[in-house]
């Protein structure tokens, strides 16, 4: 999915914020995806947020931008936003989109009103196959915008050693619930590519998803980065329920933090596509409703 940001307003995308109109926001937009986003809940929020972006202007003149909105906020009968570009992509006539509206859900006279749409279409899948971002961004199965935005019903912590097993087990559970919902570090090379990588890796692991599977082995107590995601899952252990977190264990090897009677899969016991299977049914039950206890 992405948004298409489009106004009359010349010059207005070299600012930092846009005020739209309520009534000009989801315009051009599907009615089912409509109904998603309708209300700005905070859900509806990071969801839009995530999701790569078109900054246009009215006609077919003027270059088109693309980045990402980084805040929402309503305003009355307005919607403001505050934004950024993705540097790494340069700016392009809307000329070169002419051939892609189809592809990319833009109507005939879409671009004549200042509006806000949000179309069910993979945006950079569209724009790579035009050579108007490098292919990269259109990695199969990649889940669309920025990593540290979005939110995961599945993270996997893994050593390197393991990522054949793992890997597969990745692919079958994206199969089921979804490739975007699911953090496995290689479908985000590129963005893991920073510095500081260790502050977003404990944003994700800690604050982003709401299932971190963890794959113990004596290869996973020796690793930095291992031990950098451990971090964060003991402080989920401490603060959160018991249902954040699943272990899955390929040996008997000690973790330090793990205890005796702590419950895991053994996946001696158990293949790949048993193991999403389980993992799966993990994220199901999480998405039920929860009694309240007292």
């Amino acid at each position: 999915m992405y948004n298409l940001l489009v106004t009359s307003a010349k010059g207005a995308w070299d600012l930092q914020t846009y005020e739209f109109g309520r009534d000009r926001f989801l315009e051009h937009t599907a009615e089912s995806v409509r109904t998603r986003f309708e209300k700005l809940t905070t859900k509806a929020i990071e969801a839009l947020t995530a999701f790569p972006t078109l900054f246009a202007y009215e006609g077919s003149d003027c270059p088109v931008k693309v980045g990402y909105i980084r805040k929402i906020r309503e305003r009355g009968r307005t919607v403001v936003i505050e934004y950024e570009f993705d540097e790494s992509i340069a700016p392009f006539d809307f000329s070169a989109l002419l051939p892609l509206r189809v592809r990319l859900d833009i109507g005939d006279w879409e671009m004549s009103r200042t509006h806000w749409a949000v179309k069910d279409e993979s945006l950079f899948d569209i724009l790579a196959s035009a050579g108007l971002v490098e292919e990269s961004y259109s990695a199969e199965g990649r889940p669309p915008g920025r990593v540290e935005e979005m939110r995961f019903k599945v993270a996997l912590s893994f050593p390197g050693e393991k990522r054949e097993y793992v890997a597969a087990v990745a692919a079958e559970v994206k199969k089921k619930i979804g490739g975007e919902h699911v953090f496995y570090d290689r479908d985000f090379t590129a963005q893991l590519a920073r510095p500081n990588l260790d502050v977003m890796l404990q944003r994700i692991y800690l604050n982003n998803s709401d299932l971190v599977v963890v794959f113990l082995c004596a290869d996973y107590e020796r690793k930095e980065w291992c031990g950098l995601e451990w971090r964060a899952i003991r402080e989920i252990i401490k603060n959160r329920s018991d249902h954040s977190i699943m272990f899955m264990r390929f040996d008997d090897a000690k973790v330090a933090g793990t205890f005796s009677l702590d419950g895991y899969v053994d996946l001696d016991t158990f293949t790949p596509v048993q193991a999403a299977r389980m993992i799966v049914e993990r994220t199901r039950l999480n998405d039920l409703p929860r009694a309240i206890e007292g």
